[in-house]
């Protein structure tokens, strides 16, 4: 990264309509002040979506924070860590002489973390169950602060990116991946894809986030004051047979709060998964999953 520019390297993304009126909406909705926000709950069903997600998406996480200059020995910290995913690859890079704390809201993510990192005897990460809106972190400590798709859940990402900020050390390194769900695409075009990710936008909004943050990132980075932002957008495309099961799987999440918030009814939310199934099952159709905007910079010395 080059100190004072901004970077851009778009991969893919193709935008919808309507965006702005639903913000303007979801603007007149009371916030919730929490991660508690997250709207697709805490469950071994969840954490088996987030797998799938990270089956769809790891590959570029793993290859953004490489391009960061990833080295043994490092501090690193994950918040909303999930069940660890990205956290147990990074204790893996950093070796022994290095540490990774995750943080995560979630018990049942936590303890899943946990076990896995004593599995793989990996006793320099540490899990912890916090809020990540303010995690118990010590500031100017961290070579690297990371997230993936923690920001779009909460009501104040930049207050969040602030504190992210805080917590790494003088040009450490700030990673934030977030999904933007006004893009992606089905080849011929799903009316059951496009119903679903309406239901996501309005549901997720109803909660106090915002499913349109990835393409925001840039500005909010440039708010918090990072040096050095570089900025690329990823759109896995099958065969990669995740990114079709990503779909259903993630529906099926927002069933429950959609049917409490009258946004569908228990008949309609079926009928849409049984329909997602399908498309994943339908090897003449192309479906890509929703960008992935990913954004990395440094804190000024």
């Amino acid at each position: 990264m080059s100190r004072g520019k901004t970077f851009y390297s778009w991969t893919f993304m193709v935008s919808s309509a309507n965006s702005l009126l639903e913000e303007r909406r979801a603007r007149q909705r009371p916030v919730i002040g929490s991660s508690k926000t997250y709207v697709l709950g805490e469950s071994d069903a969840e954490a088996e979506r987030l797998r799938v997600l990270d089956e769809v998406y790891g590959k570029t996480s793993r290859a953004l924070l490489q391009r960061v200059g990833l080295r043994t020995g490092w501090r690193c910290a994950d918040l909303g860590c999930g069940p660890g995913h990205i956290a147990l690859w990074l204790a893996e890079q950093v070796g022994a002489t290095g540490h990774v704390t995750g943080v995560d809201r979630a018990e049942l993510f936590v303890n899943l973390a946990r076990s896995s990192a004593h599995q793989r005897g990996f006793h320099h990460a540490h899990f912890t169950e916090a809020d990540a809106i303010a995690p118990p972190l010590t500031d100017a400590t961290f070579d690297l602060v990371y997230s993936r798709c923690l920001l779009s859940h909460l009501p104040d990402p930049l207050l969040v990116l602030r504190r992210m900020t805080a917590l790494a050390k003088p040009r450490g390194a700030i990673v934030v991946e977030d999904i933007d769900c006004g893009g992606g695409f089905a080849q011929p075009e799903s009316p059951a894809r496009m119903r679903h990710l309406e239901m996501y936008q309005a549901i997720v909004r109803r909660h106090g986030g915002d499913p349109l943050l990835g393409r925001k990132l840039p500005r909010l980075f440039r708010a918090a004051g990072l040096t050095e932002i570089h900025i690329e957008i990823v759109t896995p495309v099958e065969p990669v047979a995740a990114v079709k099961r990503l779909y259903p799987l993630t529906l099926a999440r927002l069933k429950p709060a959609l049917l409490k918030a009258g946004l569908a009814t228990d008949a309609e939310v079926d009928a849409l998964i049984a329909d997602l199934h399908a498309l994943a099952d339908d090897s003449s159709k192309t479906v890509s999953s929703c960008p992935l905007v990913q954004v990395s910079a440094r804190r000024p010395a």
